[in-house]
């Protein structure tokens, strides 16, 4: 199919319509959405939210390259994946038709100063930072040898959301460890930063399923094996609620058992809140305002946990309260 087809179906798309905007404005939207500065957003402060829960400290710069880290992976997925968001109606798609050449040349101009700049502050995140940006790579090409010859872990069922949210793991819990060398100021050591990868890998997937279940129909007609388009979208309303629940049951089961304390089972407001908001609008059929909405309301709720406790600590209350 033509790529004229696919923008003309991408212009009949509801969801594109925004009412009146000047063509600034116009411009500064598509470009949001071309970056994801949603998906950035969550990164950085996840980053600090966690990098202080961990090693005691805030992890300014270390959460801002990770959001770099985001921003390239989001660059070279839109570039990938023009067939699918146009038939999605994704905003600002229509902008990178023909434009694959010059954003990847922007692509390897931010990576390669990015890395030439991280090497001398923080060498030991260099192979970390490899490892993140050839799984981007993976997920956007097909590089990924399997016994039915290369795909992209985009194209394999289970991986396509797995890996996004290993992804997250090193960008959020990994990045401020290295710098940290590894030296927890956590109580719980290593069985509380598993327990809370876990929590937060399962809750991160319910935003990839929801995401996915917008993306049905360019999905499908791609062949992307995602959990909606293999099960339909009632099953996949089940595995997200399943997916919260199990979020949910692992931080309550760390707090139980000493690992964690109050300050960090505060975080049970985010599973909470995340099924009292998709649910109707699941009924209604979601829409890429409701998903890039529930992602600025995660940030939201990351900052107010940041800035919650710093006012708490400053007040001089205790740190945290274990059983």
């Amino acid at each position: 199919m033509r790529v004229g087809r696919w923008v003309a179906l991408a212009d009949e798309r509801p969801d594109c319509y925004l009412g009146p905007m000047s063509e600034t404005t116009r411009a500064l939207a598509d470009a949001a959405s071309i970056l994801r500065v949603h998906i950035i957003l969550i990164g950085v402060t996840a980053a600090l939210v966690f990098g202080w829960v961990l090693t005691g400290d805030y992890p300014w710069g270390v959460a801002v390259l990770g959001g770099l880290d985001w921003l390239l992976i989001n660059l070279l997925n839109r570039v990938t994946d023009l067939k699918e968001d146009l038939a999605n109606g994704i905003r600002g798609t229509e902008r990178l038709v023909g434009a694959a050449r010059a954003v990847l040349t922007l692509w390897i101009a931010i990576l390669v100063g990015s890395f030439l700049w991280s090497v001398l502050v923080w060498p030991e995140l260099t192979p970390w930072r490899l490892a993140v940006q050839a799984i981007g790579v993976g997920y956007s090409y097909r590089v990924v040898p399997t016994p039915r010859g290369f795909k992209r872990f985009k194209d394999l069922y289970f991986f396509k959301n797995f890996m996004s949210a290993l992804l997250f793991v090193q960008t959020v819990f990994i990045y401020p460890l290295a710098v940290a060398d590894w030296r927890l100021v956590y109580p719980g050591g290593a069985v509380a930063v598993v327990g809370l990868a876990v929590f937060f890998v399962a809750f991160e997937i319910t935003y990839e399923i929801l995401y996915d279940m917008r993306d049905l129909e360019g999905d499908r007609l791609a062949e992307v094996p995602t959990y909606p388009v293999v099960h339909g979208m009632l099953r996949s309303r089940q595995i997200i609620d399943g997916l919260l629940v199990l979020s949910a049951a692992v931080l309550l089961a760390l707090f139980l058992t000493g690992q964690v304390g109050a300050r960090e089972l505060l975080m049970l407001v985010a599973p909470g809140i995340q099924w009292v908001f998709y649910r109707p609008r699941y009924r209604r059929g979601l829409t890429t305002g409701d998903c890039i909405g529930l992602t600025y309301l995660g940030a939201a709720l990351l900052v107010v946990f940041l800035v919650g406790t710093r006012l708490w600590l400053d007040a001089g209350l205790p740190a945290n309260v274990f059983l």
